[in-house]
């Protein structure tokens, strides 16, 4: 049996992602694109692992896909998740939270989900039992009429990842000898059909690479916008420390040919000769958490305000009500909604973690602070867990939490850890 069912938990997603019970249909992805952080769980080398990620591949049986349906009807998750998460996920079911599919694989990758239909069966599972589920795709395979009328039927949510909408950019960083992404005026028609459909739609900006796709991002806010997208994710790319060097290395060469060509990238990553690496570490504030490096936390202060002035700033071009979220944790605060997903404007979507940084926000923005008393009132997929996080001390002295967000400043008091709200508090 398959380990289908995952809960994302890092100390990072039990404390910041909202929407972390995942579930891949394939194994590996279809598409090339070299800012992927998926390649980096293997640990063997970045060609390697990349070479070995690039292996689509069947993940399912019929079988499997039988005893996945049960589950949405039953709770009773069998063999279909590792041993140690298998109370979590049933109880995560029971609650129906939902089900994000194409977490580190594409749902909807051709050409196995076109002979197969693995996704399309697992959709039909989740609707027989009106489970909440949402897609994430880089496919228009998803706006094929067949699908576009499975995903109504089923209440579905889509999420197709788009970071930029210049295809001379795009066809140097998300291509791959052999194989080619789908083009950037294909996921804009998707996300239009869609959307005219009346599926509820958002466009994942992950990665904005900065430096590289964020001069293009009013062009590509305006565009979805204009194709009736009803929520935008933005999240800088953050960079696999097992990786970081020869990913960078394979960009630098990447970006040179892209420039060659008569492509822009800004000044102040090409005083870095194109390094990735290199120009996240100039900055006094980059960090190494979670196997990851990560920008500048002042420069995200800079630059994700000006990304969600340009979401207004469109709505009121088009005369539409698109919503933004941050992906980055540390920016949170500027969510025009309370949950990053966006689903918690959606009727049946409600059983998502709600136990996250999101909700620390709102009460201690209205109490001044918030308590650890306070957040045990919701609901995570993992309570020992956070409260772990909670407590934990972070670097520079400060707590894990503190050190990671906007606004939030740990206070001792009777040896309770509290976090107050301070406008100003931007962690160095």
């Amino acid at each position: 049996m398959v380990n289908f069912f995952r809960l994302l938990d890092s100390e990072r997603h039990i404390v910041f992602c909202p929407t972390n019970f995942v579930a891949d249909t394939y194994i590996g992805c279809p598409h090339g694109c070299w800012y992927c952080y998926g390649p980096a769980s293997r640990r063997r080398g970045f060609e390697r692992s990349f070479g070995e990620f690039r292996q689509f591949k069947l993940r399912l049986t019929e079988r499997d896909i039988e005893k996945i349906g049960l589950a949405f009807a039953d709770g009773n998750v069998g063999s279909l998740c590792v041993k140690k998460q298998k109370e979590l996920v049933a109880q995560a079911l029971k609650r129906r939270f939902p089900l994000r599919i194409g977490s580190v694989s594409e749902p909807l990758g051709l050409p196995l989900e076109r002979k197969h239909r693995h996704t399309y069966k697992i959709i039909e599972k989740l609707g027989e039992h009106r489970y909440p589920y949402i897609v994430c795709t880089k496919s228009p395979l998803v706006a094929t009429p067949e699908y576009v009328s499975l995903i109504k039927s089923t209440n579905g949510v889509v999420q197709v990842s788009l970071i930029s909408t210049n295809e001379q950019l795009l066809q140097h960083i998300e291509s791959r000898p052999g194989g080619q992404t789908p083009s950037a005026s294909s996921r804009l028609k998707a996300l239009k059909k869609l959307a005219d459909e009346g599926v509820w739609t958002t466009c994942r900006i992950q990665p904005m690479i900065p430096g590289v796709t964020e001069g293009g991002m009013e062009d590509l806010i305006f565009a979805l916008a204009e194709a009736g997208v009803n929520h935008v994710i933005v999240e800088f790319m953050r960079i696999p420390q097992s990786h970081a060097r020869d990913m960078s290395a394979k960009f630098k060469i990447i970006l040179e040919k892209y420039c060659q060509a008569g492509g822009i990238i800004h000044d102040d990553l090409r005083k870095y000769d194109y390094n990735l690496y290199a120009f996240y570490k100039s900055f006094e504030d980059y960090e190494f958490a979670g196997g990851h490096l990560f920008f500048s936390k002042r420069e995200k202060a800079r630059l994700m305000p000006r990304f969600a002035d340009i979401v207004r700033k469109a709505n009121k071009e088009f005369a539409a009500k698109m919503t933004f979220a941050s992906g980055d944790e540390e920016t949170q605060y500027l969510n025009f909604t309370e949950n990053c997903c966006g689903i918690d404007q959606l009727p049946g979507y409600s059983g998502y973690s709600t136990c996250t940084i999101q909700t620390m926000l709102k009460i201690a923005k209205n109490k001044g602070k918030v308590t650890l008393a306070d957040m045990k009132r919701y609901y995570s997929p993992n309570m020992s867990k956070f409260e772990q996080v909670w407590k934990k001390k972070g670097k520079k002295g400060r707590y894990f939490i503190e050190n990671r967000v906007f606004k939030m400043r740990a206070e001792v008091k009777d040896n309770e850890i509290e976090y107050a709200y301070d406008e100003t508090y931007v962690p160095s």
